[in-house]
C-alpha cells in the first residue's frame, strides 16, 4: 500500500531529530512559561540528566545558579516581546566542569503569527575564549613594553611602502602611519641611498635590516638613529611584514665627532711638537748648518714615530692591527719592493703604547739591516712571523724577525742605542721577553708578550 502525504513530513521530522541528537551543540526549547519542552542529547549529557528528569522544568529547577536562571528568564521575555534574537556567552558548571558557552535564542512563530516558544542553541567556546584572553593579555603586555621603551617602535609591510609608528619614543612627534614618501621626507638627503640599499639587502636576503642614519625630528632638526627591523613570516612562508625599533644615538654621534676633533687636534699638536724637536736636533747636532750622521739617525727615528702616530690616529687611538704596525714600520725599507720581506701571522691588535714601542723597535731592526744586514745587499731577505704559543703556562704572542741571504754578521763589540731600545724598551712596554742574536747568517730577534683573554696583547 503506498505511503500517504504524511510520510514525507514524518521522514523529515526523523531527519531533523537525528541531526539535533548528533550535533555537538546544545539545542533546546522553552515554552512561554520558561519550561524546557525539548533538550537534545548533548544538552542532557552536559546536565547529567535524562529527558524524563528534565522535561517541563525551568532553568532554576534544572540546577542553574539563580543569577544564571534569572538571566535566561529575562532573555526569554525579551525574545517574546521583541520577536528578535538574543545572543550572549555565559559560564556554566556542568558534567565537563566549568565551561564557557556562546548561545543564541530565537523566537518560534506559530501558525497564528504569534511567538509560541523560544528555541536556543549553545556552543562550548571555552578554548576559543582562553586563546582570545591569552592573546589579549599578550597584546596588552606588548603594548606596555612598547610604551615603556625609549626607542621608536615601528612596523612596515613586506615591501616597506607602508610604515606605521606603533609606539615608544615621540622622536617624530606622533605615532601612526607615515606618508608613502616617508623616505624622501624624513630621511636626511645624504643618508637616503644608504637606507635604500640596506632595505634592498634585507629584502633580498630576508635577513634583519640594520642602518644608522639621520631622521627629521619633531623640532625640524636632524637626529641620528640606529634602526633594526626583523622580518615576520609564517613558517615556510613569505615575509608578510617587518617589525623594528630605532634608537636615538644623536648624543653618541656628537660625542664621536667631538672625540674625532680632539684626536685631530692632538695629532696636529704632536706633529708640531715633532717638528720643533726636529729643528732643535738640527741646530744641536748639525755641523756648520749641515746635518750630521747622528742627526740623520735621529730624524729617521722621529719619522718612524710620526708614522706610528698617524696610523694610531686613523684607528682612533684604540687598538692597531699588528700587520698594519709591521707594514708601517718597514715601509721606508721596502721602497716599493715588497719581495724583500715575508710577513705571516694571525689577526691580532695591540694597544697604542705597545704599538708605538714595537714600531720603534722594528724601525731600528730595519735601519740595522739596511746598513749592515740582509737589506744591505741585493739578495738579502727578512722573515717576520708572529704566532700564538704557550710559554711558561701563559698564552703569548711570539714575533720573530729573521734575516737571511745577506752578508756575514759579526756580533758588535758594544750595544748601541738601537739594540738597547729593542731589548730594554720592548721588555718594559710589552711586559714580555726580547732576545736579539747576531748570528753569522743574519740577525734574529724574538719578541714574546703575554696575551689577554681577548687575544690582544696584555
Amino acid at each position: 500500500m503506498a505511503a500517504g502525504p504524511a510520510a514525507p513530513l514524518e521522514q523529515r521530522a526523523r531527519l531533523y531529530e537525528t541531526l539535533l541528537q548528533v550535533t555537538p551543540d546544545l539545542v533546546y526549547m522553552w515554552d512561554l512559561q520558561h519550561r524546557f519542552t525539548y533538550a537534545n542529547a548533548a544538552l542532557l549529557a552536559m546536565w547529567g540528566m535524562t529527558w524524563d528528569e528534565a522535561i517541563g522544568k525551568n532553568c532554576l529547577e534544572i540546577g542553574y545558579e539563580p543569577w544564571h536562571a534569572a538571566l535566561h528568564d529575562r532573555e526569554i521575555d525579551q525574545v517574546v516581546a521583541t520577536r528578535q534574537p538574543v545572543r550572549g556567552d555565559v559560564p556554566f558548571n556542568g558534567t565537563n566542569g566549568r565551561r564557557i558557552y556562546d548561545y543564541l535564542l530565537m523566537p518560534v512563530i506559530g501558525p497564528d503569527g504569534q511567538v509560541e516558544a523560544v528555541a536556543g542553541t549553545t556552543r562550548d567556546v571555552t578554548d576559543r575564549k582562553q586563546h582570545e584572553d591569552a592573546r589579549r593579555r599578550s597584546e596588552e603586555r606588548l603594548a606596555a613594553m612598547v610604551d615603556a621603551t625609549t626607542d621608536l617602535v615601528y612596523r612596515t609591510n613586506a615591501d616597506w611602502s607602508e610604515v606605521d609608528i606603533v609606539g615608544g619614543s615621540l622622536l617624530l612627534g606622533r605615532h601612526g602611519s607615515l606618508t608613502p614618501d616617508w623616505l624622501d621626507v624624513l630621511i636626511h638627503p645624504d643618508d637616503r641611498d644608504r637606507v635604500r640599499d640596506a632595505i634592498a639587502h634585507a629584502r633580498a636576503t630576508q635577513t634583519p635590516y640594520e642602518a644608522e642614519h639621520r631622521v627629521r625630528n619633531d623640532d625640524g632638526g636632524w637626529s641620528w638613529v640606529s634602526s633594526r627591523a626583523v622580518p615576520i613570516r609564517p613558517i615556510g612562508g613569505q615575509i608578510t611584514e617587518w617589525f623594528g625599533a630605532a634608537t636615538d644615538i644623536s648624543e653618541r654621534k656628537r660625542h664621536e665627532e667631538h672625540q674625532r676633533l680632539l684626536l685631530a687636534e692632538l695629532n696636529h699638536r704632536v706633529k708640531n711638537t715633532l717638528a720643533i724637536v726636529q729643528s732643535i736636533a738640527l741646530q744641536t747636532l748639525g755641523t756648520n748648518g749641515d746635518a750630521s750622521p747622528a742627526y740623520d739617525r735621529f730624524e729617521a727615528r722621529l719619522h718612524a714615530l710620526s708614522q706610528a702616530h698617524d696610523m694610531l690616529t686613523l684607528k682612533q687611538w684604540v687598538n692597531a692591527p699588528l700587520e698594519a704596525i709591521v707594514r708601517t714600520a718597514i715601509a721606508p725599507c721596502t721602497q716599493g719592493d715588497n719581495h724583500r720581506f715575508t710577513l705571516q701571522g694571525f689577526p691580532i691588535e695591540l694597544e697604542p703604547q705597545r704599538a708605538l714601542a714595537l714600531t720603534m723597535a722594528l724601525h731600528e731592526l730595519c735601519t740595522n739591516a739596511m746598513k749592515y744586514g740582509a737589506l744591505s745587499g741585493e739578495h738579502g731577505h727578512v722573515d717576520i712571523r708572529w704566532t700564538r704559543e704557550t710559554r711558561d703556562g701563559r698564552d703569548c704572542l711570539v714575533l720573530r724577525w729573521e734575516e737571511r741571504d745577506g752578508p756575514p754578521v759579526a756580533t758588535p763589540a758594544r750595544r748601541g742605542f738601537g739594540s738597547r731600545m729593542i731589548e730594554r724598551g720592548l721588555r718594559h712596554d710589552l711586559g714580555g721577553h726580547v732576545s736579539l742574536d747576531f748570528l753569522p747568517t743574519g740577525v734574529v730577534c724574538e719578541i714574546t708578550a703575554p696575551l689577554a683573554n681577548t687575544g690582544a696583547v696584555a
